[in-house]
């Protein structure tokens, strides 16, 4: 349960710091200037907001799953969905940013809390 625990507890986080920062960093400064373009159109302005979202409500989702998976005694199934969402997300931002990156690395992280928790139980 612990390594269940640890899995979901990191992807949340991972999933709050990316929307707060992309909120912050990104998408505020972004909306701030003109609206020129594609981003004229307000619902294109919420899709691309949605768009940036996707990935954290993603990751706390998986998290989250994997905790309750646990909790309830179900099949690896999620877990296994988790380790793949998290290591790709992990490997994504690597690939993207062509760098090391705390999102990414927490990421990872996550992916071996869910393998722990799928080869202790």
């Amino acid at each position: 349960m612990i390594w269940a625990a640890l899995a979901a507890t990191l992807a949340v986080v991972v999933a709050v710091a990316h929307s707060i920062i992309s909120e912050r960093v990104i998408l505020g400064p972004l909306f701030r200037e003109p609206a020129r373009g594609v981003l004229q159109a307000p619902a294109m302005r919420n899709i691309t907001r949605a768009l940036f979202h996707m990935p954290s409500v993603a990751w706390a989702a998986l998290g989250v799953g994997v905790v309750l998976n646990r909790i309830q005694g179900g099949p690896d199934l999620i877990a296994y969905v988790a380790m793949t969402v998290f290591a790709a997300s992990a490997i994504g931002n690597l690939v993207a940013l062509r760098r090391p990156h705390p999102g990414g690395l927490l990421l990872l992280l996550a992916t071996g809390a869910t393998a722990a928790d799928i080869i202790v139980n």
